[in-house]
């Protein structure tokens, strides 16, 4: 096809990722738990202030939430909706891992899943942003 314009390609990541739309269920459930008064883990009790744990549970609820109703809605809403969720879950999985972290070699294996947990929100987030930048 000489002399014809070539089209940009557009590729579009899928919209249904089973681990990321379990993830953001857990997420919002044990937020909404911690959040109206279940327990928090001992670690985070006893290593944070009242008030971290409330932002960190609200963050957990917070990021299901938006998460979950973003991956319902439809393009570029929705994305930006579950890229926002993304980092939100990032920032209280990281409060978490840090309590975590102080706990030393006992709390290995739950700071290593807490914090490839984060790092996939933030891989995640970034692949929204590339796909947002090549929509129209």
């Amino acid at each position: 096809m000489s002399g014809s314009a070539t089209r940009p390609v557009l590729i579009v990541s899928g919209r249904h990722r089973p681990h990321e739309v379990l993830l953001l269920v857990v997420s919002l459930l044990t937020g909404v738990a911690y959040t109206v008064g279940a327990p928090p883990p001992t670690s985070i009790a006893a290593l944070l202030p009242g008030w971290a744990v409330h932002m960190w549970s609200g963050g957990l609820l917070l990021s299901g939430l938006v998460g979950l109703v973003g991956a319902l809605l439809r393009r570029p809403p929705g994305l930006k909706l579950e890229q926002a969720a993304m980092l939100i879950g990032a920032a209280a999985l990281i409060g978490y891992t840090a309590a975590l972290a102080t706990l030393g070699l006992p709390a290995l294996f739950a700071g290593s899943i807490s914090l490839a947990w984060a790092g996939a929100n933030v891989w995640r987030a970034a692949q929204i942003r590339r796909d947002l930048k090549g929509s129209p």
